[in-house]
C-alpha cells in the first residue's frame, strides 16, 4: 500500500512536469523513487540520481485520530470482524538534483509545489493512468514546514548535502489486512427466561 501510494504520487507528477515542460527530446524519468541519502555516496554526485526530481519516504506515522473505529462490519446480512485500519502519514521528501544548473534545480522544484497546489487528492478514480495500482489508495498531501533546527537534524540522517527540497506529509493511507478474525449472524432480538 505505500509503494501504491508513492507510485501514485510519482507517475502523476512526472506526467505533469512533462506536460507543463514539454521537453524537445522525453528523459526516461524526470521523477524517481529513490533514496536521496544515496545521492553524495562515494564522494560525488550520484549519476542514477542527478537531473531528476527524488521522491523519498523519510517517515511514517500513524495517524491516531482515526485509531478508534468499530472493530466490526455488517456485511451480507453477518456481523464480520476485523482489526481496524491502520491509517497513516507518510513524510514524503522530493528534492531535486541537477549538478550542473542550481536554477534549472529551482524551476523544477517550484513544478513540484504547483502540482501538489493544483491537486489535492489521490486516488484510483481521481488519477488517470492509476490502472494497475491499488484501488483503495487515498492521499491527501499537505506542504510540511521544517524549522532549521529539523532541516539540520534531516539532512544530517540522510548523511547527505542539502539540495533544493519540499517535504510533504501525505495523509491518510490505509492499511487493512484481509483476514477476518469472526463472522457471525447478527443478533436480532434477545428471550428472557423468567423461571
Amino acid at each position: 500500500m505505500i509503494f501504491d501510494a508513492l507510485k501514485l504520487i510519482r507517475d502523476s507528477l512526472e506526467s505533469y512536469i512533462l506536460q507543463v515542460e514539454a521537453p524537445p527530446d522525453r528523459p526516461s524519468s524526470i521523477v524517481v523513487l529513490g533514496n536521496i541519502g544515496l545521492a553524495q555516496e562515494l564522494g560525488g554526485t550520484n549519476t542514477n540520481l542527478n537531473n531528476q526530481v527524488v521522491v523519498t519516504l523519510v517517515n511514517v506515522q500513524e495517524e491516531t485520530s482515526l485509531k478508534n473505529l468499530p472493530h466490526y462490519r455488517q456485511e451480507n446480512g453477518k456481523t464480520v470482524y476485523r482489526n481496524p485500519p491502520v491509517s497513516l502519514n507518510l513524510f514524503i521528501l522530493f528534492s531535486v538534483l541537477h549538478s550542473e544548473a542550481y536554477d534549472t534545480a529551482l524551476k523544477r522544484l517550484s513544478r513540484v509545489v504547483e502540482f501538489f497546489q493544483w491537486q489535492k487528492e489521490f486516488s484510483f478514480t481521481t488519477t488517470p493512468g492509476a490502472g494497475n495500482l491499488s484501488r483503495d489508495v487515498r492521499i491527501y498531501p499537505d506542504l510540511y514546514s521544517l524549522t532549521f533546527e529539523q532541516l539540520n537534524h534531516l539532512w544530517g540522517a540522510l548523511g547527505g548535502k542539502q539540495v533544493p527540497f519540499v517535504l510533504y506529509k501525505a495523509r491518510v493511507v490505509a492499511l487493512e489486512a484481509e483476514k477476518r478474525q469472526a463472522e457471525g449472524v447478527p443478533i436480532a432480538e434477545i428471550h428472557i427466561n423468567e423461571s
